[in-house]
């Protein structure tokens, strides 16, 4: 019978093996698998009450001991941990994808020790089957065993990918690696709350600007992080109501030649044969050229500019609320960069089904939506007007944003006709207000299974 692929957290008391765990399950969940978690313990530790019923069936020799409640089942074994452990690698073949056990440091997995200073040596020289060691140190002494693989007890993502490459050798990380014109590094030093540390090189999120033109006319100007500028500047332009559709787009390139100074920071969009982009909606509406990674329609006149060109969605479609409140788990699995920085925000796109469609980080919020939305109109999934959806398509139904949810993004959402948005943060007064007269539905602090939704409730199924 097939065995599930087990793995042990190891370490020692109160080095963060259960924070650890807390924090990587709910990782590899969001990427697809389905993990149980067990504890071991060396000391004996009673599993029923002294002289309750459960105890006295264990004590009359039942296999299996246990109770059931409306929260669940639980079923104890009185068999040894050594003994019981192998043979519920076996019981749960199809019904898990991984066991993590916190201890057992001297069983026979593969291992992750979680190392901390002032506790003891760490465990890993002499147990060959640790595969790297976890540690919310911000620097390992000086006789720290070389040689030892580490990570930060931060980058919950890159120990995922790790038990992710363990689990399946030979394949491809079921994500890319974030584009590398996103980070940089700069020297930095840290307090620890005693004294500062040594410089080291410390990775930062890349601002520079991005000069959008239309036909050779600046159009406007945004602070962003480098990638994905062809959809950025299509998600802009289609949020301001200059682009219809990709079929409007005749070119879309940078400027310039590489290797130049400068090179990649503008982006020139010529429009189709027999299509008009009118910029002058946009000068007519801004003071001026300048939108920074922070801001995503400043220099409006006022409000009703806005709700002029966002038409009420129809009805529909109709989610579990449970849909909604997962929706921002699908940005853990895109945030590469902010793994690396803690700098950046991401935007994703879902169906009605849960299907990612397009997924972007950037260091503002209003950038990551509009490269999303920017991808969905280049693969002619979005487009505006009186122009049909093209058939057999998945349609966008909820976006997911990792920030606050403004006024501005709430307008982008409305153009792309995406009925639904779920923000990790609060929302601002406007955005409830723009919302509302849209017909969309506006749920924030979406957590942890848990949301406040503000309008649009009728979406969500009454359970």
């Amino acid at each position: 019978m097939s065995r599930v692929p087990a793995l042990s957290v190891v370490g020692w008391s109160g080095a963060g093996k259960t924070t650890l765990l807390t924090r990587l399950v709910p990782e590899l969940a969001a990427r697809g698998l389905r993990v149980a978690v067990v504890k071991h313990s060396s000391d004996p530790h009673p599993l029923h009450r002294p002289g309750s019923d459960t105890a006295r069936y264990q004590d009359a020799g039942a296999v299996l001991a246990g109770f059931a409640s409306p929260s669940g089942v639980q079923l104890t074994t009185p068999i040894a941990p050594a003994d019981a452990l192998p043979p519920l690698f076996e019981r749960y073949a199809g019904a898990v994808d991984l066991i993590l056990v916190e201890g057992w440091k001297d069983g026979p997995l593969p291992k992750l020790e979680v190392w901390r200073s002032g506790l003891g040596p760490p465990l890993a020289p002499s147990r060959p089957e640790v595969l790297a060691v976890v540690s919310p140190e911000p620097a390992l002494p000086a006789d720290f065993p070389p040689g030892l693989r580490v990570l930060s007890a931060e980058d919950v993502r890159g120990v995922a990918d790790l038990v992710l490459a363990h689990l399946r050798p030979g394949r491809r990380a079921p994500l890319p690696p974030g584009d590398a014109r996103g980070v940089t590094r700069r020297p930095v030093q840290r307090w620890t709350g005693a004294a500062l540390t040594p410089f080291q090189d410390d990775d930062v999120a890349v601002e520079e600007p991005l000069e959008i033109r239309v036909s050779g006319d600046t159009v406007a100007t945004t602070m962003r992080t480098p990638g994905n500028d062809r959809e950025l500047a299509t998600g802009f332009l289609f949020a301001e109501g200059i682009l219809q559709s990709v079929d409007d787009l005749g070119g879309l390139a940078h400027c310039g030649r590489p290797g130049e100074e400068g090179f990649g920071n503008v982006i020139e969009v010529t429009p189709a044969s027999g299509a008009i982009l009118d910029v002058e909606r946009v000068r007519a509406a801004r003071r001026g050229t300048l939108t920074t990674s922070a801001c995503g329609v400043c220099g409006r006149r006022n409000v009703d500019d806005l709700l002029a060109v966002c038409p009420p969605l129809p009805a529909g479609p109709v989610l579990a609320p449970d849909a909604v409140a997962r929706a921002t788990e699908h940005l853990r699995g895109v945030q590469r960069n902010f793994a690396r920085t803690g700098g950046v925000h991401a935007a994703a796109v879902l169906d009605a089904e849960g299907h990612l469609l397009a997924a972007h980080e950037d260091v503002g919020r209003h950038n990551a939506v509009d490269k999303v939305v920017g991808s969905l109109v280049l693969a002619g999934v979005v487009r505006q007007g009186r122009r049909p959806h093209p058939p057999l398509t998945r349609q966008p139904a909820v976006l997911a944003v990792s920030g606050r949810v403004s006024f501005e993004i709430i307008q982008k959402a409305a153009m792309a006709r995406i009925p639904i948005v779920a923000g990790v943060s609060a929302a601002s007064s406007l955005a409830v207000d723009l919302a509302l007269r849209a017909g969309m539905t506006l749920a924030t602090f979406v957590r942890n299974g848990r949301f406040n939704v503000y309008t649009g409730q009728e979406r969500l199924i009454r359970l």
